[in-house]
């Protein structure tokens, strides 16, 4: 299954790989980089949350991929910004801060960084072990980081004017939420499913 998973989390970035080999990205490949990489980085935000859901509708043995999950995330994401840092401003740290100041669409890009960053540092047994309590409360902050994505995807499509995916993303994680407020407030919920499984 780890293996599996491996592959699947890499398969996005290698078919990048490919297509920047290959000329299969367009006129425009920076742009295309840089929006393949940040819609990846969201869905497997998306994906690491949603597990804690299926592993209470049955699906157990989901739940030992979630840090494994969640550090893909966190790769991509920090591809996501070095390629944005390096196409945009040739990494010239006061262009990119200029940048993140005067445009909302940066500035929650990297407020959603490093809302990513403690996240990622404390995904390990050791953090687990230190913070105790307060480890939780911490990874709480991934529902302010996907709204902080999500938001990051409804600016970069503003000036398109094509909000589909921004909205699909949203509608997502609402359902999550709704799911996990379900499954904790009627247990039976998890059990049926559970049940229905088997």
């Amino acid at each position: 299954m780890w293996v599996s998973l491996w592959i699947l989390a890499a398969a996005p970035m290698l078919d990048l790989v490919v297509l920047v080999f290959s000329d299969g990205l367009g006129p425009n490949p920076q742009e295309a980089i840089l929006r393949s990489l940040g819609i990846w980085s969201l869905t497997f935000l998306l994906f690491t949350y949603s597990i804690g859901l299926f592993a209470k509708l049955g699906v157990q043995d989901i739940i030992s991929c979630r840090r494994m999950l969640g550090l893909w995330t966190f790769f991509y994401l920090c591809v996501h910004l070095v390629a944005y840092m390096g196409f945009e401003h040739n990494f010239m740290i006061e262009l990119i801060i200029n940048d993140a100041i005067s445009r909302p669409f940066v500035f929650t890009g990297f407020l959603a960084f490093f809302l990513a960053l403690p996240l990622a540092l404390t995904s390990n047994n050791y953090s687990l072990k230190v913070l105790k309590q307060s480890w939780k409360k911490l990874h709480s902050l991934i529902h302010p980081l996907i709204a902080l994505g999500i938001i990051h995807f409804f600016f970069h499509r503003a000036g398109k004017n094509d909000f589909f995916e921004p909205v699909v993303a949203t509608v997502v994680f609402l359902a999550i939420i709704g799911l996990k407020i379900v499954t904790r407030k009627y247990p039976t919920f998890s059990r049926t499913s559970l049940r229905l499984r088997k």
